[in-house]
């Protein structure tokens, strides 16, 4: 398995986490869970099929992953590659027109999504260029791409809900930011894709799974507890009914890049 990452720029900093690259076999794919993330993705190597309970389908070559409420196993037929801009969380609101809420959970070309710059960013991370060079004509790429306005306080609910999800009430959180529970609801699916309280599900799920294949603690009790569980039987339901399996089975596998926490703003 090979990876590699680099930043971006103050420019892009508060949109974009990072561009990276991975390269591997099959067997290496981990499952793609719900979460709070979206991923642009340009596939270099075998094609990759999404299989769930809803049925098979064949990722094409540039596009979107922005993950809730679905879960999919990946497989290929061969040694997989692509290259990705890992967005932040609630970016996509400021890059694209399109509600969150209309893409999550589905497959959607980066062309559709962005635009001229979007087919202009597939060509470049499917290239022959090495990474660092990808990397770097990706970002000036994305630096054109129009920002959209949007509810400054909602991206302060999105932020801080991500960042402080245990701490975080989310029945005070609209009076603090001034605004009506129904704006919340209405801005949050607009910017994240799904309700605050189901985000805060999410976030806190991720903390733990972070957690656990980073630092592999003793117990999964105290880690789950910090996260805003109210006990291990707590997170234990919750991991089965977002991933359909154990948390032992699960983080027994080795670290993917996928799971890596996200690198500061700035």
């Amino acid at each position: 398995m090979r990876r590699a990452f680099v930043p971006v720029g103050r420019q892009l900093a508060r949109y974009v986490d990072r561009i990276w690259t991975w390269e591997g076999a099959p067997s290496e794919l981990p499952a793609l869970l719900p979460g709070t993330g979206a991923e642009l993705i340009v596939h270099r190597g075998a094609p990759i099929t999404a299989h769930d309970t809803e049925g098979s389908v064949l990722l094409p070559r540039a596009h979107l992953l922005c993950m809730r409420r679905r879960r999919w196993r990946l497989a290929a037929d061969g040694i997989v590659a692509f290259t990705a801009v890992r967005l932040r969380a609630g970016a996509l609101a400021h890059l694209t027109d399109i509600p969150a809420e209309d893409l999550i959970d589905r497959v959607v070309d980066i062309g559709d999504l962005l635009g001229p710059v979007g087919r202009q960013l597939a060509s470049v991370l499917d290239g022959a260029d090495d990474f660092a060079v990808q990397a770097a004509r990706a970002e000036r790429l994305l630096q054109r791409q129009p920002i959209r306005r949007t509810d400054p306080r909602i991206m302060v609910a999105v932020q801080q809900l991500y960042r402080h999800p245990a701490s975080t009430s989310l029945q005070d959180l609209a009076p603090t930011l001034g605004i009506s529970a129904r704006h919340l609801r209405r801005g949050f699916a607009a910017a994240a894709g799904v309700s605050p309280k189901e985000f805060q599900r999410l976030v806190r799920f991720q903390r733990v799974i972070r957690t656990m294949l980073l630092g592999a603690p003793g117990s999964v009790a105290p880690v789950a507890f910090a996260a805003g569980y109210y006990d291990q039987s707590h997170f234990i339901n919750e991991f089965r009914r977002l991933t359909g399996e154990s948390p032992g089975r699960m983080l027994s596998r080795p670290l993917p890049h996928f799971y890596l926490p996200s690198l500061p703003p700035e």
